[in-house]
């Protein structure tokens, strides 16, 4: 016997209060009885160890519960008895708030280094008393709505701008750098949508030494505060190349960087 779910929308990204609609696909050699056929949508907030490295958020990992941001369940058929053959069943169910309440509960599916927002639909045949029920999961992508966002680039609270020189760096520089010295400039637009570009340009304006190229580095932040303990752990998401070779001094280089949209959600706090 097999069960599967199907969806009616094949690239399973839904905004809430979308409706997600599909059907439950049974399949058996033979006839057999159940208690029931239902739906879960769910919805959550966990932790989750990383399998590259150990981090300060790991420590933490028994001692930090999921958040349930969405638990509904419909019944789409009643107990009863399948018949031998293949069985489709539809049915609706709604990505709401708890009780009805603000969609803006429901965050944006995130797959982190170490967090993850994932949103399920299971499909459960009750077999009854010493019969193990049999289940069928599927993950669905929730994705919000966002408002036009003006993507200027100039002078505002919402660009960010930036220098980089011989000074402002940590790590050991060789002797011509710190001699001759280098200075680059740049800016990119403070306020992103995950589904829009990064945007934005730098400038190198004097170096001593030659330059190889030019990559921007996306990083994420994930933090735990656990009774009044914070945790944080930085990890790179990608690196995108917007030079390649010397590049002319003074002149302005776009930056456009598209976000992976399953690793990068926008800045928010759950608990």
């Amino acid at each position: 016997m097999a069960v599967e779910l199907k969806l009616a929308r094949s690239d399973r990204v839904y905004r809430p209060p979308d409706v997600v609609d599909g059907s439950i696909i049974i399949t058996t050699t033979s006839s057999i009885s159940h208690q029931g056929i239902k739906i879960t949508a769910t919805g959550t907030v966990l932790l989750q160890p990383s399998p590259r490295s150990v981090g300060v958020i790991e420590s933490l990992y028994s001692s930090v519960k999921p958040i349930q941001l969405l638990n509904k369940s419909v019944d789409v058929n009643p107990p009863g008895k399948i018949t031998a053959g293949k069985l489709e069943i539809p049915f609706h169910i709604a990505l709401d708030g708890p009780k009805g309440g603000s969609v803006d509960s429901l965050y944006e599916t995130y797959h982190g280094a170490y967090i993850n927002i994932q949103y399920l639909i299971i499909g459960d045949v009750l077999r009854g008393y010493l019969q193990k029920n049999l289940s069928a999961t599927l993950e669905i992508i929730v994705e919000h709505g966002t408002a036009r966002i003006s993507r200027t680039l100039a002078p505002s609270t919402e660009t960010i701008c930036f220098y980089i020189t011989q000074d402002t760096q940590k790590h050991p520089l060789i002797p011509s750098i710190r001699s001759g010295g280098f200075r680059v400039t740049g800016r990119v637009c403070a306020l992103c949508p995950l589904t829009e570009p990064i945007t934005g340009e730098v400038t190198v304006e004097a170096s001593a030494v030659p330059i190889s190229s030019i990559d921007i580095q996306l990083l994420r932040v994930e933090s735990i505060d656990l009774g009044g303990r914070m945790a944080s752990e930085v990890t790179e998401v990608q690196i995108t190349q917007v030079a390649d070779g010397d590049v002319c001094r003074g002149l302005s280089i776009p930056i456009y960087v598209i976000l992976p949209r399953l690793l990068t959600c926008p800045t928010l706090s759950a608990g």
